[in-house]
C-alpha cells in the first residue's frame, strides 16, 4: 500500500483525522487485538439474581485444539483448593471448583475465605465461550470444621451477589470485607483468564 507523503503539513480538524487513520491503519497492519480479556471489580454482572461472569476467547483454533489446551490447564496448572470434572467431552466442559483465597493474615489472626464455583467452557472452531457462575463462599474456619465434620453442619454460605454486590460478609474489626473478598476473587479470575490466553494463542 502507497502512502502519499506524511510530511505534508496539515493543520486542526483535517490533522487530527488522518492522524487517526494512521493509528488504526498501524495497529492493524501489525495484527494488534483491542479485545480486553479481563474483569473488573467496577462492574460485577448479575444475571437472574446470580454474579454470572463470561468470556469469549477468539483464535484460530479449532474445537478439538480449545479442548485440549483448556485440559491441560485444568489438569496441570490451576492448583485450586479442590475440583472435580462434571461433564468433560469433546462439546464442553464444566467443572466444580474450589479455591482458597487469603485475604489478609498477621501473627494474630488469619482473614481468609473458600470460593467455590462453577466453570462452563463450550468450544467451537474459531471461539471457546468461558462462563463463572454459581459462586458460593464460605470463611476459613467455617469451611474448615466442615471439611473435617462427619455431619453436615449448619454453616454460613455466601452468594456471590452477597458479597459482590450485597457486601454481607464481615469480620469483627475489618472494614470492606466484602469488597476486600471480592478484589481477590476477581484477582483469581483474571490469573485463570489470563492463563487460558496464554495457552490459546501459544503456537
Amino acid at each position: 500500500m502507497y502512502i502519499h507523503n506524511i510530511s505534508t503539513v496539515l493543520s486542526g480538524r483535517d490533522f487530527i483525522i488522518k492522524l487517526c487513520f494512521l493509528f488504526i491503519f498501524f495497529f492493524s497492519s501489525m495484527g494488534f487485538n483491542a479485545q480486553t480479556l479481563q474483569l473488573s471489580t467496577n462492574s460485577i454482572p448479575v444475571v437472574n439474581d446470580e454474579v454470572v461472569f463470561s468470556i469469549k476467547f477468539d483464535y484460530e483454533l479449532n474445537k478439538k485444539d480449545f479442548n485440549i489446551r483448556a485440559n491441560s490447564y485444568l489438569n496441570d496448572k490451576l492448583n485450586p483448593y479442590s475440583g472435580f470434572f462434571l461433564t468433560n467431552n469433546e462439546d464442553s466442559t464444566t467443572c466444580r471448583i474450589t479455591d482458597y483465597l487469603e485475604i489478609q493474615s498477621s501473627a494474630i489472626i488469619t482473614h481468609a475465605v473458600y470460593i467455590t464455583y462453577n466453570m462452563h467452557l463450550t468450544y467451537e472452531d474459531g471461539y471457546c465461550n468461558v462462563i463463572i457462575n454459581d459462586i458460593t463462599y464460605m470463611k476459613k474456619g467455617e469451611f474448615e470444621t466442615q471439611e473435617n465434620s462427619q455431619r453436615e453442619l449448619n454453616m454460613t454460605e455466601y452468594s456471590g451477589k452477597d458479597i459482590m454486590i450485597d457486601e454481607k460478609l464481615t469480620w469483627l474489626f475489618k472494614k470492606n470485607s466484602s469488597k476486600m473478598v471480592t478484589e481477590a476473587t476477581i484477582e483469581r479470575f483474571n490469573e485463570i483468564i489470563h492463563n487460558l490466553d496464554l495457552l490459546f494463542k501459544s503456537k
